[in-house]
């Protein structure tokens, strides 16, 4: 038996016992939030000098920053400001396999160009890691380094199509803008970093409104720009350890100020430690997105840089376009656009064993024998496995 189903089956009732308690320390505590959340919303200033003193004691904060909209206002849905040339992006991969045969990893990343009255236009790129590029300083290339690759490479085909595309255009990626990967020392990542933000830069001068999608958020970055407002001057070194708003997230706040389908929250900017690096028009800023249907709110997350915030009808591009590509799915909301470039860029099953079949393929032309190792030749037996005394 895999799993000790009866020790488990106590914690699980454990769980449940507990449960409604922790239902209404929630409720609590997103009522203190909410609470604070509107008052602070008249004293935006106070919050940021705030900011400013719990950076100077803790260089590795992480929290909103007020911006120039009233943090507690939910702003209705603006009309398109005519076609927009839509461009999403997404990807997938193979990680290294040290029982396979051989040793390699793929980026597979695909995109989707979509204008009102065209046929929606599919992009892919597929790169093979192998010998050199599979050996790094470090050794092989670990799982981090890959996903890296990956999402470079995904702004990167976004660039390279926005270059062409009619203007106006919008671009969108499934997830963050912040570029956020372990480990960050590396010579590997300060190189993707780099590349990262010449892309930006370029996205900037072509006059593009970018962003990333998160769907069902679980961020807190304004309930701990509400905590420090929470706890005394002396206890500024301790926030992110001293917690009065734990267990509660930032949609839990938002799910009662935007209450009507395609509302956005107020725009916020990011405290991080990676934010020295995104500076001027690169900034990186937030809001939260009502996609819902109506009785049926649903809160998206969506990042952007300053550029784009700086621009009114960037920002209503962006916000409408969204809300246009969510509607699309029904009840399900998702952009419509990044749902296709999944199904572009997934690797499937199938893909992974006819690229490891090619790949076996050329290496026996080549004389090369390949075995798997012991360990995945023992679990590919088929039928019993275990040796009965």
């Amino acid at each position: 038996m895999p799993v000790d189903y009866q020790h488990i089956q106590d914690q699980v009732r454990d769980m449940g016992q507990k449960n409604p308690a922790r239902v209404e320390m929630i409720r609590k505590k997103r009522e203190r939030g909410l609470e604070k959340l509107h008052e602070m919303a008249r004293h935006p200033e106070v919050l940021k000098q705030r900011v400013d003193q719990a950076r100077l004691v803790n260089p590795a904060l992480r929290c909103a920053i007020p911006g120039d909209e009233v943090m507690d206002a939910a702003h209705t849905l603006p009309d398109l400001p005519g076609p927009v040339t839509l461009l999403a992006a997404d990807g997938s991969q193979i990680f290294s396999d040290r029982h396979a045969e051989a040793e390699y990893s793929l980026v597979n990343v695909g995109a989707i160009q979509m204008r009102p009255g065209e046929t929606p236009r599919e992009s892919i790129r597929s790169h093979l890691i192998y010998h050199d590029q599979f050996y790094t300083p470090n050794g092989v290339i670990s799982d981090e380094a890959v996903a890296l690759m990956r999402d470079l490479e995904e702004r990167r085909l976004l660039a390279n199509l926005a270059r062409q595309a009619p203007r106006p255009v919008v671009t969108l990626t499934d997830g963050q803008l912040e570029f956020f990967r372990e480990p960050r020392e590396t010579p590997e990542f300060a190189r993707a970093f780099d590349e990262y933000l010449e892309v930006l830069r370029e996205l900037c001068q072509l006059g593009v409104s970018t962003a990333g999608y998160v769907d069902r958020p679980k961020g807190d970055l304004v309930v701990r720009l509400l905590e420090l407002a929470l706890v005394p001057d002396e206890a500024l070194r301790q926030v992110g350890k001293e917690r009065p708003l734990a267990g509660i997230t930032d949609e839990m706040l938002f799910n009662a100020i935007l209450m009507n389908p395609g509302e956005r929250s107020a725009v916020f900017a990011i405290q991080s430690i990676s934010a020295h690096h995104f500076t001027g028009d690169l900034a990186l800023h937030f809001f939260y997105l009502n996609v819902g249907l109506p009785g049926a709110p649903y809160l998206a997350r969506v990042e952007t840089p300053a550029w784009v915030i700086q621009d009114p009808l960037l920002l209503a591009s962006l916000h409408a376009t969204l809300i246009a590509q969510c509607r699309i799915l029904g009840r399900r909301p998702f952009p419509y656009a990044l749902h296709r470039a999944h199904e572009v860029a997934v690797v499937t099953y199938e893909d992974k064993n006819k690229l490891a079949e090619m790949i076996l393929a050329e290496l026996n032309r080549q004389g090369i024998v390949a075995d798997k190792s012991h360990k995945q030749s023992s679990k590919d037996l088929p039928g019993r496995t275990r040796h009965e005394l």
